[in-house]
């Protein structure tokens, strides 16, 4: 389900970080750098891990064409700038070979490249690699029993010790794959002074170059598509290697900050630096998911015997991403260690140098993103996740999910489609209501609660399938959300078995719905100040409730609603607190909707002047809110992510449909391209975590993603707005524009509700990058 490497890829990582860290680590792209000559590393890695093998044919002595391996060592190698022809010879030159048609010229050479004892090049026009097929610079006549050869390529990496040069050229319509090797090359390669020392460049030179028919290797239709589909692999192993550039050069920075101090104190101490280096983290972390998940996706496509076209384009999305990461970590290295970044002593500049290298060489970023776009404009491109290889289990529950809703969500409930989002969620209450009674009795409530507790006990992956589907079908926003994917786990998890046989039943039917209260006006972000007081009753042993919530979400349509609420005199901070279950019709409470930016009122403020908690209705003991209140927000981001991002790409769509009806639809196709890879990346990394959170492995990349999700919805919805133009001036009478000019306000609201940007930046580099926590007052505690 996830992109988490194997125990066989992680193997090979592991013996190449092991074998690069003998070798010195940075040194010999230091040396190189600096007029040194090439170290042994190319021969280490061919002789003694056999690496140049990875990813070339096992029928031509490679070792299979498995692209998370491929990925796996690109990203190692980029970590230390390996001066390396690994992504020339074996990711591009040794994909596009593979491609051709068997036969003896082809098979030798592959061997030879498998075997380490040659290196080969793709020649190109200096566009990208992407441009050596669409728009060949060179072209060929037929002289005789033969071949005359002409054009000029662009700066070519590694081009000057290539034993093997792939030249794609244009020949009456159509297109060849001509070998260049030995004498043919003579003479016609020039060295170049790059920019980037560690990674040469030469430029090929050809003129009335005459060579044998037998020099082609192969041409036509067929082998086009799968010459593209190589060179689309090969983006994503650049792209791999870029991204461990950008790893090396935040982690050089990030060791750099611990250690440098000024005015007294470490540099990373500094919340400036604080935030800038975890949101480089997450930007790095949206790179990798989106990296990995194409790898995946390619390898199952191979396995499948089939090509897949998402993948493809991921494949170019993550290239250019990487292009634009790596520039940014790299310059941000530099600014970070100051003055000493300029000097060759220090390593920034090595990274800068290469990031600089590669977007030139890579035909720089925006084009990229504005094919993605054009192609989503012109229907080439959805949105909507695509199919990949599934299992028949798989592929039965999404018919059944899809069945269903195409069945259920219909006549009295057709006016539900597409509402309740964001923005909308206090739309037609009643009737969403109703839906989750519709909802409950099809048995698609309570997915992954275990079966003795009245749920499925589904797995993550099943989970996903259903909220994808659900999504895509339209499905309206949940009604029961709050009591389904949040408290109901809470009291699975913390829960008396009184509580749970009392409270769970209204859940799993749909007839009891819950708000959270959490946020109060003097501790939003800041959870561990609030002020609301429980006391007991010396009478009753019941819990005597006073104080405020506020931005309590549709708490004016709730039945029931659970208090996070300070029950120790003179506690502060995250001591004293305990979580308590309470109606919400009962004297002593009063709820006074909030009117949103929108003009909706989803939001509440809740009064208590006290209101009564029965005893056992407390869940856990006094001190242990705090516990049960973090673990409760871990539920908050679960399995919903993955429906909440279907509903993302029906937004996109949206977006999209409204730009081919703009003036100049060109204008906005940037933006739609990079929209999408952004959605893309953050589904792969949604997969990733729920994987690892299932397997008991999370890590801390979860942190980043109520900051990666808040940050792309703002976004689109501003570009939503763009797309309108004028008419964004005015509220509209079409629904479908309706929404996404609610979408685009209430998507203000999204990067500070459930922590604001800042608060979560804090915690993504003090609790995912060990930075050092920012001083709090007495009764601060932060939280999620």
């Amino acid at each position: 389900m996830d992109a988490l490497p194997t125990d066989e890829h992680s193997m090979i990582r592991d013996a190449l970080a092991r074998f690069l860290e003998r070798a010195g680590g940075l040194e010999p792209a230091f040396r190189v750098s600096d007029g040194g000559k090439a170290c042994e590393l190319w021969r280490g890695i061919a002789e003694e891990l056999q690496f140049t093998a990875i990813g070339l044919p096992e029928a031509c002595g490679g070792l299979g064409a498995d692209m998370r391996a491929l990925v796996a060592v690109g990203r190692e190698l980029g970590r230390v700038l390996a001066p390396v022809p690994f992504v020339s010879t074996v990711a591009l030159a040794g994909q596009v070979l593979a491609a051709a048609a068997p036969g003896p010229l082809r098979d030798a050479w592959l061997s030879r490249l498998a075997g380490g004892t040659v290196r080969a090049v793709l020649a190109h026009g200096g566009h990208g690699v992407g441009d050596c097929w669409d728009t060949p610079v060179f072209w060929a006549e037929q002289g005789g029993d033969g071949y005359v050869l002409q054009g000029q390529s662009g700066p070519i990496p590694d081009l000057m010790g290539a034993d093997l040069v792939l030249v794609p050229a244009l020949c009456a319509g159509e297109r060849l794959l001509i070998a260049l090797e030995g004498e043919a090359l003579s003479g016609h390669r020039r060295a170049c002074v790059p920019m980037d020392a560690t990674q040469p460049v030469g430029v090929l030179a050809l003129k009335d170059l005459r060579l044998p028919a037998g020099a082609v290797l192969d041409c036509g239709s067929a082998f086009a598509g799968r010459c593209r589909a190589a060179i689309d692999r090969a983006r994503l192993v650049l792209a791999a290697e870029m991204a461990g550039a950008a790893r090396g050069a935040f982690t050089l920075t990030l060791e750099y900050i611990a250690e440098r101090r000024q005015f007294g104190r470490t540099i990373a101490s500094y919340q400036a630096i604080k935030h800038r280096m975890a949101d480089l983290y997450v930007r790095l972390n949206r790179l990798d998911a989106l990296i990995d998940g194409a790898a995946v996706r390619f390898d199952q496509a191979a396995h499948a015997l089939k090509t897949d076209d998402v993948a493809e384009t991921e494949a170019r999305a993550a290239q250019a991403l990487a292009c634009e990461e790596l520039f940014a970590v790299s310059a941000e290295a530099i600014q970070l260690h100051g003055g000493v970044g300029m000097t060759f002593e220090y390593a920034p500049h090595l990274f800068f140098k290469r990031a600089t290298a590669m977007r030139a060489l890579s035909g720089g970023p925006v084009a990229a993103f504005r094919q993605i776009g054009l192609d989503l404009i012109d229907g080439r491109l959805s949105a909507l996740p695509a199919g990949r290889a599934a299992s028949e289990a798989e592929t039965t529950l999404r018919r059944a999910v899809a069945g269903w809703m195409a069945e259920n969500l219909t006549g009295a409930f057709e006016p539900l489609r597409g509402r309740g989002g964001a923005g909308d969620g206090d739309a037609l209450p009643e009737l969403r209501k109703a839906w989750e009674r519709r909802l409950a009795a099809g048995g698609w409530v309570g997915l992954g609660l275990p079966e003795a507790l009245g749920g499925r006990g589904m797995s993550v992956g099943d989970q996903v399938i259903f909220n994808e589907e659900y999504a895509r079908a339209g499905g309206p926003g949940r009604m029961g959300h709050i009591g389904e994917g949040l408290l109901a786990p809470t009291l699975a998890a913390f829960g008396t078995e009184d509580q749970k046989a009392r409270f769970l039943p209204g859940i799993l039917q749909g007839t009891t719905f819950w708000a959270q209260g959490y946020s109060e006006p003097g501790a939003g972000s800041d959870l561990a100040a609030l002020r609301t007081r429980a006391r007991r009753d010396p009478a009753s042993g019941n819990w005597i409730v006073h104080g405020q919530k506020t931005w309590t979400s549709l708490a004016h349509l709730s039945d029931w609603i659970f208090v996070l609420a300070r029950a120790e005199e003179g506690a502060t901070g995250r001591e004293g607190l305990i979580l308590l279950l309470m109606p919400l019709d009962q004297p002593g409470i009063d709820i006074r909707p909030i009117r949103q930016i929108n003009g909706a009122c989803e939001f509440n403020e809740v009064f208590f002047d006290g209101a009564m908690a029965r005893a056992e209705d407390a869940v856990g003991k006094p001190g242990e809110g705090w516990a049960i209140a973090m673990a409760l927000l871990g539920f908050e981001r679960g399995i919903s992510t993955l429906g909440q991002q279907m509903g993302f790409a029906r937004e996109l769509e949206a977006v999209v449909a409204l730009a081919r009806q703009a003036r100049e639809p060109m204008d906005h196709a940037e933006a739609l391209g990079r929209a999408w890879a952004g959605l893309r990346a953050m589904r792969h990394g949604a997969l990733r975590v729920l994987g690892a959170v299932e397997r008991g492995e999370a890590g801390p990349e979860a942190l980043g993603y109520k900051y990666e999700w808040s940050n792309w919805h703002r976004t689109l919805g501003e570009l939503a707005m763009e797309v309108l133009g004028p008419e964004a001036a005015v509220h509209a009478p079409e629904p479908e524009i309706v929404r996404l000019q609610q979408m685009y306000l209430f998507s203000r609201a999204e990067t500070i509700y459930g922590g604001t940007n800042e608060i979560q930046l804090n915690i993504i580099s003090e609790q995912g990058l060990g930075m050092p926590r920012e001083p709090r007052g007495q009764s601060s505690g932060g939280t999620r």
